[in-house]
């Protein structure tokens, strides 16, 4: 009785065995290649960013200088543009234009190439979230 129970244990081992090493490749074929993360949006550091203005303090256009990715001319912005300072605080159309020369992100929506949020981290503006 002692080698059927030697057999069956060595049997059991080598069937356990086997079932791990089937769910390790398994596991390993499955894993994501590349990014992590497939988002259309992209941030874009800038230099400095001038913030083109119409008279009723909308912006219009969006130029970024000393940025890679940035396109040469001026990029549009989509419908709702945020423009904030750290802590996220929004800024209205007069402390818009004081920024301009400024470094911050713009950020883009890849598939329309139109900027929905302008944020510079470095400018601090009383009544925001950061402490």
């Amino acid at each position: 009785m002692s080698k059927v129970w030697m057999y069956s244990v060595a049997g059991l081992k080598a069937g356990i065995v086997a079932l791990l090493m089937t769910v390790g490749v398994v596991a390993l074929a499955k894993e994501p290649s590349g990014q992590l993360i497939d988002s259309p949006y992209v941030a874009m550091e800038a230099r400095a960013i001038e913030l083109i203005v119409n008279a009723g303090g909308d912006v219009v256009g969006i130029k970024g200088k000393g940025c890679p990715g940035c396109p040469s001319g001026t990029i549009l912005p989509a419908r709702g543009l945020v423009v904030e300072a750290a802590g996220g605080r929004r800024l209205d159309g007069k402390e818009m234009t004081s920024l301009n020369g400024m470094p911050g992100v713009i950020h883009i929506y890849e598939p329309t190439g139109m900027a929905h949020r302008v944020s510079f981290p470095g400018v601090l503006y009383p009544g925001g979230d950061e402490q």
